[in-house]
């Protein structure tokens, strides 16, 4: 079986196109993990902020109201 070169220069088109895209695919997924990252240390700081907050406030109420 002979292959046309219509054909075959078509799929090779079509596997440079593919190689792009995951190219692009993996570059996104990179800046989604980076993204995640600073996101999950910006959530321990809030999470920490949050907590002396609340016991700050809690202290204050308790000592306040003779608690």
């Amino acid at each position: 079986m002979e292959i046309d070169r219509r054909d075959f220069g078509a799929l090779e088109s079509d596997v440079k196109y593919l190689r792009d895209e995951i190219k692009l695919l993996r570059d996104e997924m990179k800046l989604m993990r980076d993204t995640i990252n600073q996101t999950k240390g910006g959530v321990w700081v809030v999470m920490a902020v949050a907590g002396t907050l609340g016991s700050a406030i809690t202290l204050s109420v308790k000592r306040l109201f003779g608690g």
